[in-house]
């Protein structure tokens, strides 16, 4: 068995490892639900109330649904951060966004610039760095190093959104529309699907799971075992109506209807509203 193969049954059982005995739901919460458009390009602000630079963008893993690392245009250069780091409340609109450590350790974080290729974003020796220099704990912990192999499905947020969707039988089901993430928590609640024109189905927007969606083998579309049928009767919500993803009901629907596994808790689905 290959690294690559090894670190994405990590992943997956990572994911897996939250989930409680009763089975519903998982101990892990959800904090504030955030479209990803929205927060990259805030300020960031240390815990010493400096201005440390631009939150640059974030780089996502689909196939585990989390949130690799956040990068930083900092004084110095673009830095990597985990998402553990960030502060963000239920009305977190502003325009700023807060970090829990000091300016001085996020300039002396690992550089992002020698990664900033697509077969190196997913680099795992980079994400160990990251967490190691900030003491955060590699959740992808197995029988393996930490810092050996990559992860599978990783973009660029600023990326991933637009990104064209297909199926299985190579047709064009719509675009990505955004992502939704708990940058706090490292998660990607959702990946949300503006559907094709010639699907037929409005103004509907739909929720996926994020690891309903793999890539492509040329890299440059997403692919899902989804087709009109399955969009039709799947959950979905009207444009400009971002507000009921906080639904725990929906949300539980979502990855009911797909048969993936939830992380979150029941009742901790919290938006932001902009």
């Amino acid at each position: 068995m290959n690294q690559k193969v090894q670190l994405a049954l990590l992943a997956a059982s990572a994911a897996l490892c939250v989930t409680t005995t009763s089975g519903a739901q998982a101990d892990e919460k959800l904090g504030t639900i955030e479209r990803a458009d929205k927060i990259y390009g805030k300020t960031v602000i240390s815990s010493d109330n400096q201005k440390v630079g631009k939150l640059n963008n974030l780089v996502l893993d689909l196939e585990s649904g989390r949130i690799l690392y956040a990068v930083i245009g900092a004084d110095k250069g673009r830095v990597a951060v985990p998402p553990q780091i960030f502060n963000r409340t239920p009305s977190a609109d502003d325009d700023d966004i807060r970090v829990n450590v000091t300016r001085q350790k996020i300039e002396s974080a690992p550089h992002f610039g020698d990664y900033d290729k697509p077969e190196e974003l997913g680099k795992a020796e980079l994400v160990s760095q990251v967490y190691q220099h900030f003491g955060k704990p590699a959740w992808w912990q197995g029988s393996q190093p930490v810092n050996q192999g990559s992860f599978n499905n990783v973009h660029k947020a600023s990326k991933l959104v637009g990104m064209k969707v297909e199926n299985v039988n190579n047709a064009d089901m719509g675009k990505v529309e955004n992502v939704m993430l708990d940058l706090p928590a490292g998660r990607i609640p959702y990946v949300v699907l503006s559907p094709s024109g010639r699907l037929d189905l409005g103004d509907k927007l739909f929720a996926l799971p994020p690891d309903a969606l793999t890539l492509s083998r040329d890299h440059d579309n997403l692919v899902s075992s989804i087709d009109k049928d399955k969009l039709t009767s799947a959950p979905h919500f009207e444009k400009g109506n971002w507000g009921q993803l906080s639904d725990p009901s929906f949300a539980s629907r979502v990855y009911q209807y797909y048969g993936k596994q939830a992380y979150f808790g029941e009742g901790s689905l919290r938006p932001t509203g902009r």
